[in-house]
């Protein structure tokens, strides 16, 4: 799997309503460690990633590549926070918006009800 499809894959994952968690290392001798984890909707472990210590190879050119793709995924994860909590914020404008039309639908009728039977009184009278 190629760089960008692995990065394309965990972001979609995101999307799906996954949940990344830091963990630590159990013993700190070990030279690698789960840093993250996804998690489905039903809980289950979808992805994981794995990576050196940060104390370990930290001249190696892979260790950076490695740093800077994480990076980029707790920026896309932070930017999609930003993104969902915008959308809550106009789903709540959108639905305080619909109460309010359906208010003024129900005004409406009953003008248009009052309308009709004052018309009707006008004939009758």
């Amino acid at each position: 799997m190629q760089p960008a499809s692995k990065l394309l894959t965990l972001i979609l994952l995101i999307f799906m309503g996954t949940e990344l968690t830091q963990v630590l290392p159990a013993n700190p001798e070990e030279s690698w460690q789960v840093y993250s984890s996804a998690q489905d909707s039903e809980g289950r472990c979808v992805c994981t990633v794995v990576a050196p210590q940060q104390s370990m190879c930290s001249r190696d050119a892979r260790t950076k590549q490695l740093r800077q793709l994480l990076e980029k995924v707790q920026n896309m994860t932070q930017s999609i926070q930003v993104l969902d909590q915008r959308t809550q914020r106009d789903l709540q404008y959108v639905e305080k918006m619909e109460v309010q039309l359906r208010g003024l639908e129900t005004k409406f009728r009953q003008v248009e009800e009052n309308h009709k039977q004052n018309i009707a009184k006008q004939y009758k009278g």
